[in-house]
C-alpha cells in the first residue's frame, strides 16, 4: 500500500514539474520573440530604418570638375560651390587691381605714344605738351615703352589670378571632406628596434593619428 501511494505521488509530482517547465519555456520564447527585430511590428521597423538611413547619408560630395568650370565661366563661382565664401574677396580683389592696373598703364602708354609720333613729325610746327616741359623724344618714347611693358606684366597679372581661382576650386572640391580635426596628431615617442642579429636598440617612432 505504501508503494502504491509513494508511486503515485512521485507521478504527481513529475507531473507538476512538466507542467512548471512548459509553461517556464513559453514566458522564454515570448521573451526573445519581444526582442528579436523581426518579430516586432512593421511599423516599429519602419521607424528604426528612417533613423538608421537618417544617420548613414552622408552631404552630397563636391566634383571638382563642376567647381573648376564654374570658376572658369565666372570667376568665383567655384568658390562659393564649394561654400568658401570667404575666399571670393581675394578673387575679386586680385582681378580688379590687376584690371586697374591694366587700364591704367594702357592709357598713359598711348598718351605718350601719341606725344612720341607728335614731336616726330615736324612738318606742321606742332609739339606735344611733354615737349614744352623739357621732355626730349628719347625721353618719351622710353615712357611709352615703360608703360607698356607695365601693362603686359597687368595683364600677365590678370591671367596669373583667373587660372589660380580656377586650380585652387578644383583642389578644394578634392579635399572638401578632407579630416583636418583635432584628432590629427603626429606623435613621437621611444621604441626598441632589433638589428639583423636580433640585438635590441633604442630609437624612436612616429605615431599618426586620424
Amino acid at each position: 500500500m505504501i508503494d502504491f501511494l509513494c508511486g503515485r505521488m512521485m507521478r504527481r509530482f513529475l507531473f507538476i514539474v512538466l507542467i512548471l517547465q512548459s509553461v517556464v519555456c513559453l514566458s522564454q520564447n515570448d521573451s526573445t520573440k519581444s526582442r528579436l527585430p523581426h518579430k516586432q511590428p512593421s511599423d516599429t521597423l519602419s521607424k528604426v530604418q528612417a533613423l538608421d538611413t537618417t544617420i548613414v547619408v552622408r552631404p552630397t560630395e563636391r566634383n571638382p570638375r563642376r567647381a573648376a568650370i564654374l570658376s572658369a565661366v565666372a570667376p568665383g563661382l567655384g568658390q562659393a560651390y564649394n561654400k568658401k565664401y570667404w575666399k571670393l574677396p581675394i578673387v575679386y580683389g586680385g582681378l580688379g587691381t590687376a584690371t586697374f592696373f591694366f587700364f591704367n598703364n594702357r592709357a598713359y602708354y598711348r598718351e605718350f605714344k601719341a606725344a612720341y609720333i607728335q614731336d616726330v613729325n615736324t612738318l606742321d610746327g606742332d609739339v606735344s605738351k611733354y615737349k614744352d616741359l623739357g621732355y626730349t623724344k628719347a625721353d618719351i618714347q622710353s615712357a611709352a615703352e615703360q608703360y607698356q611693358t607695365w601693362m603686359e606684366y597687368s595683364a600677365v597679372a590678370f591671367l596669373a589670378v583667373y587660372v589660380l581661382q580656377i586650380v585652387d576650386a578644383s583642389v578644394d572640391a578634392h579635399l572638401y571632406y578632407f579630416d583636418v580635426s583635432d584628432d590629427l596628431s603626429l606623435n613621437v615617442a621611444p621604441t626598441i628596434q632589433y638589428t639583423p642579429t636580433y640585438r635590441p636598440v633604442n630609437g624612436l617612432a612616429l605615431n599618426l593619428t586620424f
